[in-house]
């Protein structure tokens, strides 16, 4: 079988730590080609992970080399777009790190191109394929909780804020923790579901803690430099009746026990949610059984590693001519529920979709 050739734009944290380890575990690619603007992290990467690859720091001539079949987007997000449009325009499969762009818009012209290119698109949402948010998708399959009314999902880091990078830059970020950690808040409910049908959106955002470095995980920043929202909730109600509550968080005085994006969900049989420091594989049951109202935590024994999952799916994808694990379908409407929730925070409106 072939092997896939790859080209990485973008040689930050998310390229290092999710991207190239995952696609250096498969046999049947090659990473070819390292693109930034700082030559020298492409250099580093290079020598770190062993690859026989060329450095560029244009991104276009990258994505023109003849010998790449796939282009991995990890850059900032402003960039997702033109940098994904160049690729496919040169014939390339486009894996694009989330947000799959800014706006809207933006979403629906990658999803034209990759259809008039006859090529793959995905975009980076792996936090769906941990072992508990896939049990749970399968007992919602089976009807286990009957109908589903109301979901809950929440990543609230107490000091947790990317320093590095752009991310506290709103015109070299697009945005702030909703740009981050907010489109994985917002899929996972979806992908639940399978529900992307949304009525309406109410949201606020807040910037109060940007004047309060102290104690940051990932190490200081500058307040004067920083324009976006640390803290952001929102109101999603769908087209069925159902409503997702969604809170995500860079910087907040509230404890959460699971450290990552966690979902909680009620239906008319039964609910669930994510609990404990290992939420990644640990759901907690809550339903009337056997005359009485009882919590169960069953066992989830599955080993899955989310990047790898996402990753394996792509290649494979792209390899049998099938879906990739995150449509880019899905991934537009995970935008365009980010920009609603923009809009209503500035207008103190709910925002309704078509």
């Amino acid at each position: 079988m072939k092997t896939l050739k790859i080209g990485v734009i973008g040689i930050g944290v998310i390229a290092t730590t999710k991207h190239i380890p995952s696609l250096l575990k498969r046999d049947d690619i090659e990473i070819k080609a390292l693109c930034d603007i700082e030559p020298e992290k492409c250099e580093k990467t290079k020598k770190d992970f062993g690859l026989d690859a060329r450095i560029y720091t244009d991104y276009h001539a990258l994505c023109k080399d003849p010998e790449l079949d796939v282009v991995h987007v990890c850059t900032p997000n402003p960039l997702h777009c033109e940098m994904t449009l160049e690729a496919l325009s040169n014939g390339k499969h486009v894996h694009c790190e989330k947000p799959m762009a800014c706006t809207y818009a933006d979403t629906q012209k990658m999803i034209e191109a990759a259809e008039d290119a006859g090529k793959k698109l995905t975009v980076g949402l792996q936090w769906r394929y941990n072992p508990a948010p896939m049990r749970m998708k399968q007992m919602i399959k089976d009807g286990y909780f009957g109908d589903i009314y109301y979901m809950k999902s929440q990543q609230l880091r107490p000091r947790r804020l990317p320093a590095y990078g752009v991310y506290t830059n709103k015109a070299l970020n697009g945005g702030g923790v909703l740009m981050d950690g907010g489109p994985h808040s917002i899929d996972l409910p979806m992908w639940l579901t399978d529900n992307y049908d949304v009525a309406s959106v109410r949201g606020v955002i807040f910037d109060k803690m940007k004047d309060y470095p102290e104690g940051n995980d990932l190490g200081p920043w500058d307040p004067n430099n920083f324009d976006v929202e640390d803290t952001a909730m929102a109101m999603i109600t769908m087209k069925n009746g159902m409503m997702i509550y969604m809170e995500t968080a860079w910087l907040i005085n509230m404890l959460q026990e699971a450290p990552g994006v966690v979902a909680s969900l009620a239906g008319t049989k039964a609910g669930a949610d994510m609990v404990g420091p290992k939420f990644e594989s640990s759901i907690r049951i809550n339903e009337y059984k056997d005359g009485k109202l009882t919590v169960t935590t069953p066992e989830i024994t599955e080993a899955v590693n989310m990047n790898e999952y996402d990753i394996n799916h792509w290649i494979d994808a792209i390899k049998n001519d099938t879906d990739p694990a995150v449509l880019p379908e899905q991934a537009s409407v995970v935008t365009r529920v980010i920009e609603a929730i923009y809009e209503s925070a500035a207008s103190g409106k709910t925002v309704y979709f078509e």
